[in-house]
């Protein structure tokens, strides 16, 4: 008699207790995009450099994408860091293809990483030549971790760390060669998530 009362009771609880779990699993779907803004600081190295360059300044980051499961999104991303070193502005850009992945559905914590092109007027110290800058294309690396604050269902903010890697090549500094140039970012933001 007890075991036919609790069946009904036990389906009863289930079904009020379903809704509540799906409202706890934040939504991620279809196409999403996130801005974001922070601080950032470079360290520029070669190996026929005489000195390390470090610089701080403020990185943006744009990236759009879609959804092909609640844990995985992928897209593209955008980034733009400038600073100074003295009187010269240093900059690295870079268009990467990413992939950002939940370990927990129900959580926000999430790690991203990307690779793609990308673009630097920098300034390399090469041995023997006055420092100066210059530019070239190369091939970046972006890795990452976050965390997502939902406001609503489809808007939320992230606080990110990342470091990006951009590997510019060899490069020539007043006669002088600076080769296997690499500018190394980390970067802390904060951006927003429409989804």
């Amino acid at each position: 008699m007890a075991g036919r009362r609790a069946a009904p009771l036990a389906a009863l609880l289930l079904a009020l207790a379903a809704p509540a779990a799906r409202a706890q699993i934040p939504y991620r779907g279809g196409l999403w995009a996130d801005i974001g803004f922070g601080p950032g600081r470079l360290s520029l190295t070669c190996t026929t450099c005489s000195s390390i360059a470090v610089a701080t300044g403020v990185e943006i980051t744009v990236s759009i994408g879609g959804a092909p499961t609640h844990n995985v999104l992928l897209g593209v991303q955008g980034q733009a860091w400038t600073g100074t070193t003295g009187s010269r502005t240093q900059r690295v850009r870079s268009l990467l293809a990413i992939v950002q992945w939940y370990p927990w559905t129900a959580a926000g914590l999430f790690v991203r990483a990307g690779t793609g092109v990308v673009q630097g007027p920098v300034t390399p110290a090469a041995s023997g030549a006055q420092p100066q800058t210059v530019q070239n294309t190369g091939v970046g690396l972006d890795l990452g971790v976050g965390y997502d604050l939902p406001v609503s269902r489809h808007f939320g903010v992230t606080l990110q760390l990342a470091s990006h890697l951009a590997a510019l090549g060899d490069l020539t500094v007043n006669g002088q060669p600076a080769n296997d140039v690499i500018a190394y970012v980390t970067r802390i933001g904060l951006a927003v998530v429409l989804r």
